[in-house]
């Protein structure tokens, strides 16, 4: 593959990873029509753990980066992700294999060869700095947050400096743009700046997990931005904006498509994906669950919890779902979820039990609705483990 071909894929794959773009045709994982080989049934999650990551451990890249066509920060970063979350838990992914460290110090090489002068860890195409240099900070810092202190926190001051806001990109409150974030870093680096929820919760996330204060203004700037991401017309500034609580993908976009109401509005529709994401990132910001915005985003939940699709998707996107719904769940600090019929749910327990009825029988997931790059076992399998280790917890 030819640096143009690499930088076309990567660019897609970038773009549509959590909801951008048009269906691809997909040369990864499985293929159209082709039938999946399931697991052995009733494996544990430490079972199923295991199996993942010595599939992960025969797919990793000479470079030490994985993806199956592409070796990319981004997809490498999610991947070591799901492997190195919670080292110090004696049931995880580190204690699958007596290997595992060499994988995440590999790993992690690769990593650091693609940090940057400004500190972001990034590789070509370099547009999508914010993207990559989110999943590597969580990477790095699952994997030790000490020995890549000093890489974590120059990644730190990319991320909160390639927030759009008043001193980048000249945005002010007002303006729709403000608090998020686009795959590119500033409007210096790209024409045209198109923030989105996804950026911001993987920038977000990124920056919680890896210690930025809790009273730092990327919050603050970031909640303008996430409220203008929810179907909620209290909170929401925005033109033609619904009530049921839900998310969206960006303040003048749903993946989902715009939906008409009875009274004749047309507004963006809520999804899955987007709604646990609105839900995480709010409370990441350091608002209360009580809050009606929250409650919001949770009622929806409510009465669109499913296991067997991201709803408003379908089967599109469907781990990216998966890892969101349990992150969001995890830091609302919900262990059941009572649905409008009336039904309790047990998440972690349904959760975990429908992920690894997932698990093909070499230890990989892969999505056969093969939009965004949910082809590539790799990737998949990556946002598999992570959901897991949440699940175990």
């Amino acid at each position: 593959m030819n640096v143009s071909r690499i930088s076309i894929v990567l660019l897609a794959f970038a773009l549509t990873a959590a909801g951008c773009g048009k269906k691809q045709e997909q040369k990864l994982g499985l293929q159209p029509g082709e039938k999946q080989a399931a697991a052995a049934p009733g494996r544990s999650i430490e079972e199923a753990t295991a199996a993942a990551v010595a599939f992960l451990k025969g797919h990793q890249n000479d470079d030490g980066s994985f993806g199956t066509e592409i070796h990319d920060v981004g997809i490498t970063g999610m991947t070591l992700y799901g492997i190195a979350a919670d080292p110090g838990d004696p049931h995880g992914p580190q204690a699958a294999q007596p290997d595992v460290k060499q994988i995440l110090d590999k790993g992690a090489a690769f990593l650091l060869a693609n940090v940057q002068d400004d500190g972001a860890i990034n590789n070509e195409p370099p547009m999508l700095a914010i993207y990559r240099t989110s999943l590597a900070v969580l990477a790095l810092n699952a994997i030790d947050a000490e020995k890549y202190k000093e890489t974590i926190e120059n990644a730190q001051k990319f991320l909160t400096g390639g927030q759009l806001s008043e001193t980048n990109g000249n945005f002010n409150p007002q303006s729709w743009e403000y608090g998020g974030w686009s795959y590119p870093s500033s409007p210096e680096k790209m024409g045209k700046i198109e923030p989105d929820l996804s950026n911001l919760q993987f920038a977000i996330s990124a920056l919680k997990e890896s210690g930025l204060p809790d009273d730092a203004e990327a919050y603050r700037r970031a909640l303008a931005f996430i409220q203008r991401c929810q179907n909620r017309s209290e909170s929401n500034d925005q033109k033609n904006v619904g009530n049921d609580g839900g998310g969206y993908y960006s303040p003048k976009e749903s993946k989902a498509g715009p939906v008409t109401l009875a009274d004749g509005t047309t507004v963006y529709k809520s999804y899955g994906s987007m709604t646990y994401a609105l839900l995480k990132s709010y409370i990441f910001c350091g608002v209360g669950k009580d809050d009606p915005r929250v409650q919001a985003a949770y009622d929806w939940i409510t009465q669109h919890y499913s296991i067997d699709e991201n709803p408003g998707m379908g089967q599109m996107g469907l781990y990216y779902y998966y890892i969101s719904m349990a992150r969001a769940l995890a830091a609302m600090g919900v262990d059941e979820v009572k649905t409008g019929d009336g039904r309790t749910h047990d998440w972690r327990a349904e959760l975990s039990g429908k992920i690894i009825s997932l698990q093909a029988s070499d230890g990989s997931w892969a999505n056969k609705a093969d939009r965004w790059m949910e082809g590539d076992p790799t990737l998949v399998t990556g946002y598999a483990l992570a959901t897991l280790n949440l699940c175990r917890k």
